[in-house]
């Protein structure tokens, strides 16, 4: 299955806090407290993040840029979006997961809902991650929807062509394909961004 990513520092940094603070400090921190069961949905859920992680394109590898390695950013790579009218469009990756690896994550969203209606090792888990201000759990669930939302068709069948996975280096969008992107991208911020007016506004400034 192909799911349209986008390159977006709001999907990023939401995307990242999927492994930290919440999938390495569960993995490494608490998984020997958790029943067998809960644990083996952690570490599954640990993997398929792995694995969706090592499928992003080159520039949305976001940890080797945050970590200062900025030479490779400026190599060119990637491609270039635009509408029908010739306007630059905030890119959207066509990227191949694994669907396991989306079933492995959906399952560990659904453990974490009930842990924090529970009483147990893992609510008070969730408890102590959640101190450092961050509602990990519907962070979580953001980044699955998104993961979850099902491409358009002929959006999706222009942009698998874009680099790097695929030959073209500049797209341009017909209107039915714009269309297609503008639905997609408003359903994208509604869902990253809901409930934070000014996060809101900011963050659909990027495609409209």
């Amino acid at each position: 299955m192909h799911v349209l990513v986008p390159e977006d520092p709001v999907f990023m940094t939401r995307f990242l806090a999927m492994e930290e603070p919440l999938l390495h400090s569960l993995y490494y921190f608490y998984l020997r407290d958790l029943p067998p069961g809960q644990a083996e949905i952690i570490r599954s859920a640990y993997e398929s993040w792995g694995d969706i992680q090592s499928r992003m394109p080159p520039r949305l590898h976001w940890q080797q840029r945050a970590a200062g390695r900025t030479r490779q950013w400026q190599d060119p790579e990637g491609y270039t979006l635009r509408g029908r009218g010739g306007a630059p469009l905030t890119c959207l990756h066509a990227v191949r997961m694994s669907a396991e690896s989306i079933k492995g994550l959906r399952a560990c969203h659904g453990l974490l809902v009930e842990a924090e209606s529970e009483e147990g090792p893992l609510a008070r888990a969730l408890g102590e991650i959640a101190e450092h201000g961050q509602n990990v759990v519907d962070n979580f669930r953001r980044v699955l929807d998104i993961l979850q939302i099902q491409a358009p068709a002929r959006l999706l069948g222009s942009l698998r062509q874009a680099a790097p996975a695929g030959p073209a280096t500049a797209i341009s969008l017909d209107g039915t394909q714009e269309a297609e992107y503008e639905t997609f991208c408003e359903r994208m911020v509604r869902t990253l961004s809901a409930g934070d007016g000014f996060t809101y506004v900011m963050h659909r400034a990027l495609y409209f």
